[in-house]
């Protein structure tokens, strides 16, 4: 049965043909959504705002590919938890964790420590088996380590030595960490239903995956306002950030390979730097930039690996 959404394909003449359009819109998609999330932390909870977010999209993407799950459930069944180990990196560990570390930390801080992706892809595709890493390789990933320790350490070394980071910023290293996982399994598996079909399959799981979060929020009594602030919000969530973002990223993924396509994550810092400067007065202090300098330069070092035959 044929995709019932209009999937990128290089052959269909459209602006998301080239593989490199579409990493780059899912990256902007995703620091956009960095900005949101940080505006709205007091206003709505950040784990609901992630259900959202997931549960919403697989809503939309339903009343699509319905008939497309059904075709395609003895592959969907086959590979049950294989899908919901990547439902778990890609929609909790990643995304939902990065939603709450908005709690502590700014945006700027989520889109540069995630600017480390490129460099992490690289690490876990060598430990796989799946590309070479040199000496020029090596040093790229530990220059980028040291960028993102910087940051997180706000070039003081007193919290260096203190172990006393930003909560927060920790938690975004370990999604980030998480988000690299995803890229590579995902061109690892060998068995994947069309695109929007299992877009549909992650965004279902990691719904369910959030429920508990939900379950807490209303017991403990957390508000939960609907006004044009968060609804606009919920909407963006539910359609940009993951069903938008994570088609086209995937796509990237088939198309460059999981180094190249995690490589557009050099994008998310200026892209969210920008936006959280223009909407919600974010300042760029001095060690961000030295930090994204080192980031950049290290993943353009490590982005150099071979594939192994």
């Amino acid at each position: 049965m044929s995709d019932p959404l209009p999937v990128p394909t290089a052959a269909n003449g459209g602006i998301f043909r080239s593989p490199h359009i579409a990493a780059f819109l899912a990256i902007f998609f995703i620091g956009i959504n960095f900005v949101i999330v940080r505006a709205l932390y007091e206003q709505y909870p950040p784990s609901v705002l992630s259900l959202w977010r997931w549960g919403g999209a697989a809503v939309l993407l339903l009343c699509f590919t319905w008939r497309g799950v059904i075709a395609e459930w003895p592959m969907i069944r086959r590979n049950f938890w294989i899908y919901a180990l990547m439902a778990f990196l890609m929609p909790v560990s990643g995304a939902l964790v990065s939603f709450v570390a908005m709690e502590w930390t700014v945006a700027v801080n989520g889109a540069i420590i995630q600017s480390l992706i490129p460099a992490l892809v690289i690490l876990i595709a060598w430990m796989v088996r799946l590309e070479r890493i040199g000496g020029r390789q090596a040093v790229g990933i530990i220059l980028a380590l040291i960028g993102v320790f910087g940051i997180v350490a706000q070039a003081d070394w007193r919290i260096l030595a203190s172990f006393d980071f930003n909560f927060g910023d920790l938690i975004l290293l370990g999604s980030a960490f998480a988000l690299a996982g995803y890229t590579v399994m995902y061109k690892c598996i060998d068995e994947k239903p069309a695109p929007a079909v299992f877009l549909t399959v992650l965004c279902g799981l990691g719904g369910i995956f959030h429920l508990p979060f939900l379950f807490y929020e209303l017991a403990i009594g957390i508000p939960m306002p609907f006004n044009l602030e968060t609804s606009l919000a919920i909407l963006y969530v539910a359609v940009f950030p993951s069903l938008i973002a994570i088609l086209l990223f995937n796509y990237g993924i088939d198309r460059l390979g999981p180094g190249r396509a995690a490589a557009y994550h050099y994008f998310l810092a200026p892209v969210t730097a920008a936006a959280a400067f223009l909407f919600i007065g974010e300042k760029l202090l001095w060690y961000h930039g030295v930090g994204t300098i080192l980031i950049f330069a290290g993943v353009f070092l490590a982005s150099g690996t071979r594939r192994l035959n």
